[in-house]
């Protein structure tokens, strides 16, 4: 991994995730809180995060897997003289773990030798470990293990989704890494152009011209789906095109099973009458651009329309203005 400097780190760190994660996140850590699970299908991403995190707020950090074993995140280095046992057992990291734990709960000059050298804490992150959480006394008892020490270490848990059995759930919080912020999809999306720029050479041009639109029709995707949607879009129509964008989200929603995706491409133009309305979606459609949400502005939150037009009566004007009042919805009259 090449050398990043702290300053450069805490710049990224701030465009990365929440505000909301970056603090339970820190919090965990600082607490000292030994052992909790987090649920993530950006691996790289999350990687990508915790390099940033761990420069800015001084922890050593080292990432298991069973096909790299464990290594150092900060060089990719194998941790000497372990690797081989350590990739070829699931249960072997987890006593490699308790045993360094224990080590900084019984040796104090270890400890203060990391607090010296800029340290704060020790992390290992076992990578889609979530496979071998099952009804199994050997993990079971190695994780009550873990949760018992007293440390600068944590361990963290990570998997596509929460894993845990009836024994573990009490030992096992769970935090969720949040979905590509508009800052770190505004990235991606600029990494896909200076690659496409050499064959379409106004291409930054259109972008800077469509970048809050198609930031938007990225958002909720992972990175590695918005760059896709985004190379999509640039291969086939060499020039950005927003279904395109989209197709890639109706595909990605269709795969899970959980949602049906309608997409029923209707414009302004198809609207009869209701110009005043128009008028209005027309303007308040500025309250999703980042430039009100820096002003101050809130995003508009809804549009309800009642009864025949022109024939809005008294009391359902009351109604709707107790709705508003609740916080629920903001009143515009024309």
């Amino acid at each position: 991994m090449k050398k990043i400097s702290k300053k450069v780190s805490e710049a990224t760190l701030d465009e990365m995730a929440t505000d909301v994660f970056k603090n339970e996140f820190s919090n965990l850590l600082r607490s000292r809180y030994p052992l909790f699970y987090l649920t993530t299908n950006e691996e790289r991403r999350f990687i990508q995060f915790l390099d940033h995190f761990c420069r800015v707020k001084g922890y050593e950090c080292f990432l298991w897997d069973t096909y790299n074993g464990l290594v150092s995140l900060t060089d990719g280095e194998e941790v000497g003289g372990t690797s081989e046992e350590l990739r070829n057992s699931p249960l072997a990291i987890l006593d490699f773990i308790i045993s360094e734990g224990r080590t900084y709960e019984k040796k104090k000059t270890t400890v203060m030798e990391k607090k010296e050298g800029g340290v704060n804490g020790v992390i290992y992150v076992l990578l889609d470990y979530f496979r071998f959480i099952n009804e199994n006394p050997d993990v079971e008892r190695r994780f009550r293990a873990i949760s018992n020490l007293n440390a600068i270490l944590c361990t963290i848990v990570t998997g596509p989704f929460y894993q845990s059995t009836d024994v573990l759930q009490n030992l096992l919080p769970v935090v969720d890494f949040p979905m590509a912020n508009k800052k770190e999809i505004r990235h991606a999306l600029y990494d896909v152009v200076r690659g496409a720029e050499a064959g379409i050479p106004d291409i930054k041009k259109r972008t800077k011209e469509m970048e809050e639109e198609l930031i938007n029709a990225a958002s909720g995707l992972t990175l590695m789906e918005a760059q896709t949607s985004f190379s999509k879009s640039l291969v086939a129509h060499h020039d950005w095109d927003i279904p395109t964008i989209l197709k890639e989200k109706k595909q990605i929603i269709s795969k899970s099973g959980m949602l049906d995706y309608f997409d029923q491409p209707v414009s302004m133009s198809d609207v009869g009458g209701l110009k005043r309305l128009i008028n209005w979606i027309n303007e308040r459609k500025k309250g999703f651009s980042e430039e009100a949400l820096e002003y101050g502005l809130k995003k508009p939150r809804g549009l309800l329309t009642i009864g025949m037009p022109g024939c809005v009566a008294a009391e359902t004007k009351i109604k709707v203005k107790k709705i508003s009042k609740e916080g629920n919805l903001d009143i515009y009259e024309r």
